[in-house]
């Protein structure tokens, strides 16, 4: 959509503005990634007319997770193990633990909460969490928000040097497959004229968060400085 592009054009130069903005994108990433990796254990056990969502979900939890290394990687700090390691090693651990230790620095993040720590995120999520939403639309929700997410980075491209586009340009294609992908389970499960009406309602609530992004980026960004400043005290 236009107004997608536009909107996401503006977003994209407000956020290179801030000289920390690919650590705010890792993040975002890393939390994705585990909502995934939660969801595919979940949808294991899904009737067969839920197709193939879970090996769906799977296939984006490591999909994410590399695209948060990508970003490790281009802030200095860096995921040793790999995304199916994490997932093979602590599948008994993923609904309690989401707790990310950066291993080459001293920076700690907890993921778990990021849909109601964000104000854009409590908007979304109509101040629930993303988990207690039913199938039909946390598929739905997914699919509307990882189609906007490739053409956020669509628009990044513009404002971020040659290394950064090189690094981009393979997480863009991949986001489109998630929302292909994503948008094929929700017509498998809902029906071509239900899952038309639940992405115009998370369509709705995507603009209505949208509206919030620059607060949370200048909370994101003085929270980071407070961060710095403890630590070189």
């Amino acid at each position: 959509m236009m107004i997608d592009n536009l909107i996401a054009l503006i977003l994209a130069r407000i956020i290179t503005l801030f000289p920390n903005y690919l650590s705010l994108l890792k993040k975002l990433e890393i939390g994705v990634f585990f909502f995934c990796w939660r969801c595919y254990l979940e949808a294991k056990n899904l009737p067969g007319y839920y197709g193939r969502l879970d090996e769906n979900l799977k296939e984006q939890a490591l999909s994410e997770y590399s695209h948060a290394q990508v970003f490790c990687q281009l802030t200095g700090s860096k995921l040793n193990m790999s995304g199916a390691g994490l997932m093979n090693r602590e599948e008994k651990q993923a609904f309690n633990w989401g707790c990310v230790n950066w291993d080459s620095s001293l920076e700690s993040y907890q993921v778990d909460g990021m849909s109601t720590r964000y104000l854009s995120a409590k908007i979304f999520f109509g101040f629930r969490t993303a988990n207690s939403y039913d199938w039909c639309d946390r598929v739905a929700f997914m699919c509307v928000l990882e189609d906007f997410q490739h053409c956020f980075y669509k628009e990044l491209l513009r404002f971020v040097p040659p290394e950064v586009q090189e690094k981009l340009a393979p997480i863009i294609e991949d986001e489109l497959t998630h929302t292909i992908n994503l948008h094929a389970s929700l017509w498998m499960i809902t029906g071509v004229k239900r899952s038309s009406n639940l992405l115009l309602i998370w369509h709705i609530r995507k603009y209505l968060a949208l509206l919030c992004i620059p607060v949370d980026a200048v909370k994101f960004a003085l929270g980071n400085s407070v961060g710095d400043v403890k630590r070189d005290a």
